[in-house]
């Protein structure tokens, strides 16, 4: 009988990592996607503004040959 319920238990865990799996997948997308917010919404430091300037002054409109 013993034995019977240990494996019983041994049949629930796979069910039980898949869940947890599902959990840290939610949180760590979660997390990332808050982290990339942050970033993509902070101010650009003074010296990459200033290489974005620079690369736009460079920047030849594109004619329309049509």
């Amino acid at each position: 009988m013993q034995q019977s319920n240990r494996h019983q238990w041994a049949n629930r865990i796979p069910n039980s990592l898949n869940f947890s799996q599902e959990q840290v997948t939610f949180i760590l997308g979660h997390s990332l996607r808050s982290l990339y917010d942050d970033v993509v919404t902070a101010d650009l430091p003074d010296r990459l503004k200033a290489l974005v300037q620079e690369l736009e002054n460079k920047q030849k409109p594109v004619s329309d040959t049509r």
